[in-house]
């Protein structure tokens, strides 16, 4: 009996389609479909929070080749070569699949990853012209359709919908300084960035209230949705600024952050992922490479008072950072960890834990 790969359709909202060939779980799919440019960690990416209920694009030729590696997991619970424990994406779409894997680290078929979280890929699709269809009429919802699948919809689909379902409180270290870390969808090398000798990490749901508690510093994480789902968060955050202890905020959670400054958050046309992007800090003048995983954007001119831009992309002259309080908050919509892509900009979580070790500004 000869098997043939079942077929499989990319259908934007539009109306415009693409044919290609299914791969990993048979099964059909929507959500907003986002692309990704740069050179992708596909473990790293594919298990970003920030990339839950999406459909991804990568035009990369090649993907599978290297394999997924073992999920091992470190002395503080966290993944070492993932961002989560699963495949955050709703929906991968490639112009050509690798099935052959060779690779030395390789513990598993992309495409037995995908099928083990239920996620379906479409390859053989001109991801070329349809990148140029995304930059052109901007992020939109899709669906991908499994020949002999049951169909779905994507009219009821909001964009970022999917808030993180995470509600345990977890601790890391054991340190006198007491940072509490908002889990709305974090990856697992930022809450590694955040561990350092001297302080605990308090890991909470996004919806907690610690304000109640004591505590010398606040994170707050990325994530996938609407900061206007994050109704909860930044009410908290907004009355705990009041506190005056250091905030740093990545991702999606610079938005919530500039939220609950009262600045404007909004659903950016294209959005910015990718593990090389230049952005210029105002302080310094000089040129960072970021990389960057987010759809929301910051109305400069939004912020409030004694809050200033901080850094601005160097391809869009879009906000990329903003601080407030001469440098007590802050927030960056790239990923300073980087993973996948540089660590340029690093050093700001080590400006932001000396701010939680010194209890804040010096006088």
């Amino acid at each position: 009996m000869v098997y043939i790969e079942p077929t499989a359709r990319i259908i934007l909202e539009d109306g415009t389609e693409y044919e290609g060939t299914a791969f990993g779980h048979t099964n059909s799919a929507a959500g907003e479909i986002v692309f990704y440019t740069g050179t992708a960690d596909i473990p790293r990416l594919l298990s970003d929070p920030a990339l839950r209920g999406m459909i991804l694009v990568l035009s990369t030729p090649g993907v599978g080749a290297a394999g997924i590696p073992q999920n091992n997991i470190d002395e503080s619970g966290l993944e070492t070569l993932f961002e989560s424990a699963r495949v955050q994406a709703a929906g991968l779409v490639l112009p050509y699949y690798s099935a052959e894997t060779e690779h030395i680290t390789a513990y598993k078929t992309l495409d037995k990853w995908m099928k083990k979280y239920q996620i379906p890929g479409i390859s053989d699709v001109d991801t070329r012209a349809l990148v140029q269809r995304l930059r052109e009429k901007g992020t939109m919802r899709a669906k991908i359709l499994v020949s002999n699948t049951r169909e779905v919809s994507f009219a009821s689909i909001p964009f970022g919908a999917e808030l993180p379902s995470h509600q345990q409180i977890i601790h890391y270290g054991s340190g006198e300084k007491k940072l509490i870390l908002v889990d709305c969808g974090v990856r697992s090398s930022a809450v590694r960035s955040l561990l350092s000798p001297g302080i605990t990490v308090r890991r909470v749901p996004w919806n907690y209230d610690y304000t109640g508690e004591e505590f010398d510093g606040i994170f707050i994480s990325g994530g996938n949705s609407d900061p206007s789902f994050y109704r909860e968060t930044s009410s908290i955050l907004k009355n705990a600024l009041t506190f005056e202890k250091p905030v740093f905020a990545t991702g999606h959670g610079a938005a919530i952050l500039a939220a609950a400054a009262g600045a404007l958050p909004f659903h950016m046309a294209r959005g910015h992922r990718s593990s090389s992007v230049p952005c210029i800090d105002l302080e310094t003048g000089r040129c960072h490479i970021t990389a960057q995983n987010h759809g929301y954007g910051i109305y400069e001119d939004s912020l409030p008072p004694g809050w200033e831009t901080l850094f601005l992309n160097n391809m869009d002259n879009s906000i990329e950072g903003f601080t407030g309080k001469k440098g007590l908050f802050c927030g960056v919509l790239f990923n300073p960890e980087g993973n996948p892509g540089p660590r340029d900009t690093v050093f700001l979580y080590n400006r932001f834990l000396d701010l939680v070790r010194n209890g804040g500004l010096s006088s």
